[in-house]
């Protein structure tokens, strides 16, 4: 339960999060608070995911704010007389930060400050070489070089967000460095001062000549720096400019980063920062990996890293950086990033780059990355495993460590075959289908933005599915299953004379018919079996009451057996006739002529001689008690107790025969059973056991009647009657041969044998 909880909180979630991006880009921006107030559940979650957004979209600098808006850049004032980051009225000309999620969170701080970008304080005293303006990132040409301290600032080399890179010249030391200073300079956070620190107390800690070495840091009136090498050249991402780079050149490049990257991971420190613009390309085209920003320790956060905070260039962040697991981000969070550098370098783009920051995040969290061989078939499948291998979403899929990564780049380069192996055929095909929309939406798997081929394979299989059902619907197969699967709006049993045993019945079941099924259920009365036979093959009724002795296998299926109905041979108590034989001649009342009764005693007679021809067959029954002053014997084919024969036999007016030889009688009419009626049955009336036949009360529907008709037949007689009703035992008529059952009257004994 508490995971169906989790994925629910988390679409909710991802569903806000579409909205307030869906209104932003509309030009419908409100104020947070507002947005925070429609979603009260989900506003902690909320607030920690824009927030990191935000951070995000400010570390990215001017470039990601570029590109998600061409028409937006940071500038700085216009005003030459204000000190560096002087609040200012806003100057309807000046350009604030693009319209982005950042923007948005400070819209009103953006509306009312312009910023100087510079990070110096002015000079205080001029010399003879001039220099002794505050830089401007806007005019820095016009106004470096600058003093600073034992540095002279002479051009600004990069700027990102958080921080400003000078070429200097080192006064004492006579030589030039690249130095790096806080954007907001006196104004700077405490947590950018401590991530500051932190950068340059992790590169200072490694000494590897494809890492950037740190030479000194402080503070001046304020503004903090440090001093690291000069690296004459240009960066993986102003060589992406020019479009993908060839396989063997972007190998070689990664390749020396990975092992740059894997030395850092030996000294206990995680980049988690990796992208083409932190890789320098030096003069002799060899990799310098720089901007440690984001590093930590492997057995430590350093107090960097908030929980749900995702840090890192959404485009190279591994999954877990996206998702803000703190806890996650390792060595295999770098491995990730080189591998989306190798893709980048050989299709020319990440693997993941959408329209907006979280869009991105998104696609990163949730979408398979795709493969170089997608874009660029022609590229070497080793090559193509290698990248593949280093996105996996699962951090344990990656290689364990970047030496691993660098040493099967390094077989590439060499023509070796390298040791990763391709993810599996299968594996392939589950994690393509499971992100096609449709399969998604049923098996709940997130799928943010599915490829145009899935989307094409959604379609195909919409089309296929509703050619299917059409074909289905007009062939016989729907029939089929429409008739074994539909209900009668009116369930209508057949059962007999009114006030009869079987009336009374029928009555009962059509009850708890209704109480099972919810379906409107009636009882009509009839004038016997074949009455109920001709009412199920005129359709008036669905199921019927009928004895064994009238059920033809080609006319109706038997859904089950009810009870036993016994032989009861009555003559009056001063008749001299003590053998069935001796009933020739005589006036019998056995009942109407379409009853089971009439049916099942004119073949017991027959087998004694006794006929309509030397008989007189008196039309009615024993219930006409009336009618039985003047004849010579009565047979009912009832329930052994019925209260109306209790009463026949009282005080001598009538007594029973028993039929002889009822046993071999039995075998050769096989709807009939030896049976006995024990004497307690009529209590003093008549003490002795009389031998006798008896046949069986059957529910029996048409051959043609639906499964599910049958089904509820059968749980309101199993599962509903109660022991009262003295029904045959479950056991016992799932083990009953020779009857016509229904096809699923049989399946639903089979299934309760099998559950025994």
């Amino acid at each position: 339960m508490s995971n169906d909880f989790d994925d629910d909180h988390e679409n909710q979630l991802d569903k806000a999060l579409l909205e307030f991006m869906r209104r932003f880009d509309a030009g419908k921006a409100e104020d947070r608070e507002s947005f925070y107030r429609e979603f009260p559940e989900l506003e902690p979650q909320l607030r920690k995911l824009l927030d990191a957004a935000d951070w995000i979209e400010s570390m990215a600098g001017p470039t990601l704010a570029e590109s998600l808006n061409k028409d937006s850049s940071i500038v700085n004032s216009t005003d030459q007389t204000a000190s560096p980051l002087e609040i200012t009225p806003a100057d309807p000309n000046a350009k604030t930060l693009a319209p982005s999620v950042a923007a948005f969170q400070n819209r009103n701080r953006f509306q009312q400050i312009s910023i100087n970008d510079s990070t110096l304080p002015p000079s205080g005293k001029p010399s003879d070489n001039s220099l002794n303006s505050p830089p401007s990132l806007d005019n820095s040409h016009s106004i470096l070089p600058y003093r600073f301290g034992d540095y002279v600032l002479e051009q600004v080399l990069g700027r990102g967000g958080m921080g400003v890179v000078y070429l200097a010249y080192q006064v004492q030391l006579e030589r030039r460095v690249a130095l790096k200073m806080i954007r907001s300079g006196c104004f700077a956070s405490g947590d950018e001062v401590n991530r500051f620190y932190t950068e340059a107390r992790s590169a200072a800690s490694l000494t590897h000549p494809n890492i950037v070495t740190v030479y000194h840091c402080g503070e001046i009136d304020g503004h903090h720096y440090f001093a690291m090498d000069f690296i004459p050249g240009t960066d993986l991402s102003k060589r992406l400019e020019a479009g993908p780079m060839a396989p063997r050149v972007a190998v070689r490049y990664v390749r020396d980063v990975a092992r740059a990257i894997d030395y850092a991971h030996e000294q206990g420190v995680v980049h988690r920062d990796l992208k083409p613009a932190n890789v320098l390309i030096d003069e002799n085209d060899a990799v310098v990996v720089t901007d440690f920003g984001l590093a930590k320790q492997m057995d430590s956060d350093q107090g960097l890293t908030a929980t749900g905070a995702a840090l890192g260039t959404p485009s190279y962040m591994s999954p877990e950086q996206a998702a803000g697991r703190s806890e996650e981000q390792g060595a295999s969070t770098d491995v990730y990033a080189i591998g989306a550098i190798l893709y980048a370098l050989l299709t020319g783009k990440p693997p993941f780059q959408a329209d907006s920051v979280l869009q991105t995040l998104m696609q990163v969290i949730h979408r398979t990355a795709p493969t170089v061989r997608q874009s660029h078939p022609n590229i070497h499948v080793d090559l193509d495993t290698i990248v593949t291998k280093c996105l996996e979403k699962s951090p344990s899929r990656r290689y364990a460590t970047a030496k691993e990564l660098a040493e099967d780049l390094d077989r590439f380069y060499q023509g070796i075959p390298i040791k990763a192996r391709p993810p599996s055929f299968p594996r392939r095909i589950k994690h393509w289908l499971t992100h096609v929309p449709l399969i998604a939406a049923i098996t709940g798997v997130r799928n943010v933005e599915p490829t145009r081929s899935q989307r094409m394979a959604q379609n195909v299989m919409i089309i296929g599915l509703l050619t299917m059902v059409l074909l289905w619907l007009t062939s016989g197969s729907f029939i089929e299953y429409w008739r074994n699967n539909s209900m009668p709006r009116h369930v209508t049993i057949a059962s007999g004379t009114p006030g009869g045993m079987y009336y009374e019945l029928a009555g009962r079941l059509a009850d708890r018919f209704h109480d099972a099924s919810g379906h409107d259920s009636r009882v009509i009365a009839t004038n016997g079996s074949l009455d109920n036979l001709k009412q199920l093959e005129n359709s008036r009724a669905q199921v019927a009451l009928m004895q064994e002795s009238s059920v033809r296998a080609d006319q109706v299926a038997v859904v089950a057996p009810l009870f036993y109905e016994a032989f009861h041979i009555l003559v009056p108590g001063t008749s001299d006739t003590h053998h069935v034989s001796e009933l020739q001649g005589k006036q019998i009342v056995m009942g109407a002529k379409e009853s089971g009764t009439r049916q099942a005693a004119t073949r017991v007679l027959k087998h004694f001689g006794v006929t309509s021809d030397n008989s007189i067959i008196v039309d009615g029954d024993w219930t006409q008690t009336a009618q039985l002053q003047q004849v010579d014997a009565v047979i009912a084919v009832v329930r052994t107790g019925q209260a109306g024969i209790v009463e026949l036999l009282k005080e001598g007016r009538f007594r029973l025969l028993s039929i002889e030889n009822a046993a071999e009688l039995a075998l050769s009419e096989p709807m009939f059973r030896s049976f006995v009626i024990p004497g307690e049955q009529y209590g003093k009336i008549n003490s002795q056991p009389i031998p006798t036949l008896a046949t069986t009360a059957l529910l029996v529907v048409r051959k043609d009647a639906s499964n599910r008709l049958v089904e509820e037949c059968l749980k309101i007689i199993y599962e509903k009657s109660p022991a009262s009703d003295g029904f045959i035992p479950l056991e016992l008529a799932a083990n009953w041969q020779g009857l016509p059952y229904h096809e699923a009257a049989r399946k639903y004994f089979d299934r309760s044998e099998g559950s025994r």
